[in-house]
């Protein structure tokens, strides 16, 4: 693609791309379940697809920018909706990201597809916390899946498969307490010669991350928690922009926000917390680390993603602070939202007046309900996005709305007006600073002013 100078010249390539690309797809599933029917229901239920920024680079769209981005945001849902696949647009630009998110937030067709009033509801009041930095990601194994991470059960299968169990011992197995089955394995490595912790890190050690990581990687919150032992969040926030420190592992790196890795790390395996018996100990060696979770059960709003609700250890953390803090009950619990997969009348029994339940459908397969969750995600995201650094920018002016338009040209010409003098007193700092942060460039800016006050006066 050479010499683009219009948006619409992208459209026959985004077109064919998807029609090809979503070919390719069914085709491949077709295959799969043909050879292995046990396999299909595992795949992703709609196929998804990643586009990059077509044309700016060295294709010449650079100066229009935001019309691109605004036509491939249409097209690629138009097309995406008639192929029958997800499409996810690749950007790397803060710039560019902020702009595609006002763009949807415009016109948000694509959430209304598939997500009802009450999760659109919530994707809002969610996103408000986490603009006003009062929510907290609380990430569980379902996090990691859509990267290829086992589930608990299939890690289990994997481990025992490690050590020569049978169909029949690895039956009996399952139907332990999770955390015997886990206890039992380590005896068995122990016995074998072998390190449970090295063969878990194996398992869950991930080239690259998934949907759902990089989309709670990007949203404007300064920490998480995790109780996964892969580095599927940190490589997420690092490629957003937003590097975390991990705690306790690395604790003093200066970052923009941390992670709290509750139960180890692949880069620490000794640290990694499985068994009864690393539970049993846990208190005593992480008691600080738990505090830190209480902490924000109080202090901010957590969002569980990616659970069952059924880890001991965050029983009784919420346990100890609804204990030390009455006050968090019955009329005042708004203190955390889980988002699960299914409706499940128990679990809403159980957790009544400690947290809010979230269910992304009535009774959907598990790979339908998994990709409403990522489309959450994706809204939720796209509302928390409060940038505009694409504002004074150029190359993004066309796709502005006549409001935001007059805006950039008052705001420019603020800057232009200001003498070399009043650009280095302390408020014209501040100006230049948000100059800046609404993507001027500042040169630019300072050459208009310097040829305004070589006019001479009359």
């Amino acid at each position: 693609m050479y010499g683009i100078t219009k948006a619409q010249q992208i459209i026959p390539a985004l077109t064919q791309f998807i029609q090809t690309a979503a070919a390719a797809a069914q085709d491949r599933r077709e295959r799969a379940a043909e050879s292995d029917p046990a396999k299909a229901p595992s795949n992703r239920p709609v196929p998804l697809l990643a586009i990059p920024l077509f044309g700016t680079g060295g294709g010449g769209a650079g100066l229009i920018r935001g019309e691109v981005i605004s036509t491939l945001l249409q097209v690629s849902l138009d097309v995406a909706t008639r192929e029958g696949v997800d499409v996810v647009l690749v950007l790397r630009d803060p710039k560019d990201f902020a702009l595609a998110q006002q763009l949807r937030k415009r016109d948000p067709g694509s959430w209304r597809r598939v997500l009802s009033p009450v999760l659109r509801e919530h994707a809002k009041a969610l996103a408000e916390r986490a603009r006003a930095n009062q929510l907290v990601p609380f990430m569980g194994a379902g996090v990691s899946v859509s990267a290829g991470a086992p589930t608990w059960s299939e890690l289990i299968a994997r481990l025992a498969a490690r050590v020569g169990l049978n169909r029949y011992e690895l039956a009996n197995l399952k139907k332990r307490n999770v955390l015997d089955q886990a206890s039992i394995l380590r005896t068995i490595f122990d016995q074998s010669g072998l390190s449970l912790n090295a063969a878990i890190v194996n398992e869950v050690a991930l080239d690259r991350y998934g949907l759902a990581p990089a989309l709670l990687a990007s949203l404007p919150c300064k920490q998480a928690i995790t109780l996964n032992y892969d580095d599927l969040f940190e490589r997420a926030s690092h490629d957003a922009g937003m590097p975390a420190a991990v705690i306790p592992n690395d604790p003093s790196a200066q970052r923009s926000r941390w992670l709290l890795k509750l139960h180890g790390s692949v880069t620490h395996p000794e640290t990694i917390v499985l068994t009864r018996e690393d539970y049993l100990g846990f208190n005593t060696t992480r008691s600080a680390l738990s505090a830190l979770v209480k902490a924000n059960l109080i202090t901010h709003h957590l969002l569980f993603v990616g659970f069952g609700l059924a880890d001991d250890h965050f029983h009784e953390i919420v346990h100890d602070v609804r204990r030390a803090f009455p006050e968090l009950s019955a009329d005042n619990h708004d203190v955390a939202t889980a988002l699960t997969l299914s409706r499940d009348p128990l679990d809403e029994y159980a957790w009544k007046d400690k947290l809010t339940l979230l269910p992304m459908s009535d009774g959907a397969e598990v790979p339908d309900a998994a990709r409403t969750l990522e489309i959450f995600l994706d809204m939720l995201l796209a509302h928390a996005v409060d940038s505009h650094s694409y504002l004074l920018a150029p190359g993004y002016r066309e796709v502005l709305t006549t409001e935001e338009d007059a805006v950039r040209t008052k705001v420019l010409e603020l800057g232009s007006s200001l003498s070399p003098a009043e650009r280095a007193s302390s408020g014209g700092t501040r100006v230049l600073d948000m100059l800046r942060e609404l993507g001027a460039d500042l040169d630019e800016v300072q050459g208009a002013s310097a040829g305004k006050q070589g006019r001479p006066r009359e």
